[in-house]
């Protein structure tokens, strides 16, 4: 995952659920830290000894680490907009 796509993806994904916050991207690396408010979670893609992972660390310091973008953005959608029905489809181009 390029750094390039990796922030296509966050910024799209926060722009279409309407999340009010700010982004700021690591250069050459494919994390960011997402502020909303006073809260601060840590988004990262890390190649590891066995594959892909993603990573959510939320504003506690607690981890959540995810083996594909699916399970990651779901995880994400409870965090972010827990009044929120979970969804079941993700569309890319």
């Amino acid at each position: 995952m390029t750094p390039e796509r990796f922030e296509e993806i966050i910024r799209t994904t926060t722009l279409i659920w309407d999340i009010n916050c700010e982004l700021k991207f690591s250069e050459n690396e494919s994390s960011c830290f997402l502020l909303r408010g006073e809260d601060k979670f840590s988004i990262s893609h890390e190649i590891v000894s066995f594959g892909a992972i993603w990573r959510i660390t939320r504003p506690d310091g607690k981890e959540r680490v995810h083996p594909s973008i699916g399970s990651m953005l779901n995880s994400l959608s409870g965090l972010l907009r827990p009044d929120q029905p979970k969804a079941r489809v993700i569309f890319a181009r």
